[in-house]
């Protein structure tokens, strides 16, 4: 008789990891239940078919596999599963006289194998060390996917009011399981917001996962996300996990959606509407826990009326909207971010530059950052490399800070030669105003009459009641 689906629900068991006891005696079915299912999600199978089943049906973390079953040695169960996926912590029950076999099992990938009649506080032992295990195990991986070094900060910077108002959306975001979208130009942070949810949520002590979809080459997509099987595709030796499998329990960060294919959009979709996902190359549908949080720096609206992106993804995506702010908007966090970025780099470069001189904060103030704060941090990490010791200047600053042109989102110089100048003039004569105790003072360091200052004062807007120059009190030329 099929019992694989009577998980025992004494306690919420949403996080709980799943176990499946493959044995052909109802009797030890019955005692590894009443071990394991108060704490885990249990399931049993007393052949092996019926485990395949629960296999294909349920993302199982651990099994306890009996040596013997009437349809297929448990040797054989634990080679194929170990095929299918190598994340699966499989414990071994032998009988004494089988004790070769336990040691083969060990050599097949079981994590360890136990005598029968066997020790419940031993069994419960080493279960819970073998989940830790698999858990360290997709750690690992995990990391070993992503980037070595994050461009970022770990945390989101700020106090301006646009801030605290972003803060207060993500702390209400983190209280419900319910899919995000992440709107904002690129660099304002999305990945750090979301990365805020997440540990701000039921979710924080599982995976948080981040798929790049605009980096992923189209014809791997699939198989970055939902994983493959063994012998799918040319150079399909091994059967593969995907990201959504990776994130079992956690959140799955899907970065630009806006650029995912089509076809892996219906996909996506599949997931959030049945929580499962199907390996390509596969038949069975796969179980996953995952909540997804997306971002986007394009229009997505737009994108679905040239036909680019789907009309149901969207609304299934954008139950909470949040729109990050572009550092233009809030510059009064500038010396905020600056400081923070010093502190990085001087450690990482042994610098000890404590502040940026005024001018160069000047410079950072009257720009319109198109990079947001990833540009900011670029151009401090760029200061303190090519900077000697502590002496940091404003020539130091790329070209386009100077002059007030910048390359656009579509990787165009946008710059306008009057009006660059008119910037360049407007902040040298402001600059030299200030090092100076009086206008002519400042004329004649700027080698022009101060009636031609003044002019200039007045074209530019600087200053407030600038004497004219026909007054009596200015200077004729």
């Amino acid at each position: 008789m099929k019992n694989h689906n009577d998980t025992v629900e004494k306690k919420d068991h949403r996080f709980a990891p799943k176990i499946l006891a493959v044995d052909d005696e109802p009797g030890v079915l019955q005692s590894l239940r009443l071990i394991f299912a108060e704490d885990y999600q249990f399931f049993t199978a007393q052949n092996a078919a019926e485990a395949m089943e629960v296999l294909n049906k349920q993302n199982i973390q651990l099994m306890i596999l009996d040596i013997w079953l009437p349809d297929m040695s448990g040797l054989e169960l634990l080679k194929k599963i170990k095929q299918r996926n190598n994340y699966i912590e499989c414990v071994i029950l032998t009988a004494n006289t089988e004790l070769d076999s336990g040691i083969e099992a060990m050599k097949s990938g079981a994590y360890d194998y136990l005598v029968k009649p066997f020790d419940a506080d031993r069994l419960a032992l080493v279960v819970q060390n073998a989940l830790e295990r698999s858990k360290l195990r997709k750690e690992v991986q995990y990391y070993r996917l992503r980037d070595k070094e994050e461009s970022l900060p770990k945390v989101l910077i700020g106090k301006s009011p646009l801030m605290e108002k972003t803060y207060e959306l993500i702390g209400r975001a983190a209280t419900v399981d319910a899919t995000v979208l992440l709107t904002g130009a690129s660099g304002t942070g999305k990945e750090l917001a979301a990365r805020a949810i997440h540990q701000q949520s039921e979710r924080k002590n599982h995976p948080f996962i981040t798929v790049n979809c605009g980096a992923i080459p189209k014809d791997l997509v699939e198989s970055e996300l939902f994983g493959h099987e063994k012998g799918s595709f040319t150079g399909a030796l091994y059967g593969k996990n995907g990201k959504f499998e990776y994130g079992h329990h956690g959140t799955v960060f899907l970065d630009e959606i806006g650029l995912l294919p089509p076809g892996s959009q219906g996909k996506i979709l599949r997931v959030l509407q049945e929580k499962t996902v199907e390996r390509v190359g596969g038949i069975h549908q796969i179980s996953v826990d995952v909540r997804i949080i997306a971002a986007t720096n394009l229009d997505l609206k737009q994108e679905m009326q040239k036909g680019n992106f789907r009309e149901d993804l969207y609304y299934r995506l954008n139950i909470i909207p949040l729109s990050l702010p572009s550092l233009r908007e809030r510059k009064s966090d500038i010396p905020l971010l600056t400081e923070y970025f010093l502190k990085i780099y001087n450690t990482k470069y042994n610098k000890q530059v404590n502040e940026l001189p005024a001018d160069i904060m000047e410079y950072f103030h009257n720009y319109d950052w198109p990079g947001n704060v990833r540009e900011l941090e670029n151009i401090v990490q760029r200061l303190l490399v090519i900077s000697t010791g502590s002496d940091i200047s404003a020539k130091q600053l790329p070209l386009e800070m100077i002059t007030g042109c910048h390359t656009n989102e579509a990787g165009k110089k946008s710059c306008v030669l009057k009006e660059a100048v008119d910037r360049f003039e407007r902040e040298y004569i402001q600059r030299t105003l200030r090092n100076t105790n009086s206008q002519r003072e400042a004329a004649e360091l700027l080698g022009i009459h101060r009636n031609t200052l003044l002019l200039k004062m007045k074209e530019l807007k600087i200053g407030d009641n600038l004497p004219q120059p026909n007054d009596p009190s200015v200077e004729q030329i």
